[in-house]
């Protein structure tokens, strides 16, 4: 099931921790748009507490289902969460991670943009490849 959720999301890369936040801010530079770093576990097993998210703005008529989104909740919070169906009102959106889907949607006026890029940051100055 979750595969079906998280299709359109880019799946973090993994840096060493000492670059990861200037990487996301240069990538975020080329879209027009901002490197934000996650916490929690709602997303888990695709984004891990501490991952960096590139975000760009997006028309909100251009949304997909599957896309990891952020949008503004009704406390002010900023969410990444992933679009999980068109309604009336806008997206249902939640957390890989969570059981029920968020209780507020995304519309148009609390999109803040779409998830691009990710970067898991790692700690060591040297990484394994397969």
């Amino acid at each position: 099931m979750r595969g079906i959720y998280m299709a359109e999301s880019p799946v973090p890369q993994a840096v060493p921790e000492a670059i990861a936040k200037s990487v996301a801010d240069t990538v975020a530079r080329e879209v027009g748009g901002a490197a934000i770093r996650g916490t929690g576990n709602s997303m888990q097993p695709l984004y891990n507490d501490g991952v960096i998210m590139v975000v760009a703005p997006t028309d909100f008529e251009n949304l997909k289902r599957g896309q990891t989104v952020v949008y503004k909740n009704r406390e002010g919070r900023h969410v990444a969460h992933v679009l999980v169906a068109k309604c009336k009102t806008g997206w249902r959106v939640t957390g890989l991670n969570n059981r029920t889907h968020d209780g507020q949607g995304v519309n148009a006026a609390n999109l803040h943009g779409v998830v691009v890029d990710a970067f898991q940051p790692v700690t060591g100055t040297s990484l394994a490849s397969r």
